[in-house]
């Protein structure tokens, strides 16, 4: 498995999923740009590879080549994305706990019984 293709397929869900769901961003528009011209062009370069998320990528890198059209994100792209933004911009400033709440999410837990 092409692990570029894999890391910038990720790259991408988790950096659109900030912009066009939080209104956050982490890196400028010039990174993304660049994040998404070069999966397009891997996923062409590799049409073999079978990837989580493939399908979702390439239906959102059509003609507009951006993040704007999905609708729904896997929940393991979600809580990446949740995990980097809170890293990068709010570590310093609260809780972990509390930047959940902030956007809406709580921490899940197990029920054992």
């Amino acid at each position: 498995m092409n692990s570029l293709l894999q890391q910038r397929l990720r790259q991408f869900l988790v950096h659109s999923y900030l912009y066009y769901k939080l209104d956050e961003s982490i890196i400028n528009d010039t990174e993304y740009d660049r994040i998404c011209m070069e999966l397009r062009d891997l996923l062409k370069k590799h049409p073999e590879e079978d990837l989580p998320f493939r399908k979702i990528a390439e239906k959102a890198l059509g003609d507009e080549a951006s993040g704007y059209s999905i609708r729904q994100y896997p929940p393991s792209i979600i809580s990446a994305s949740m995990h980097l933004l809170y890293q990068n911009n709010y570590r310093q400033q609260m809780s972990f706990t509390h930047f959940l709440e902030r956007f809406g999410a709580r921490v899940a837990t197990e029920s054992h019984g």
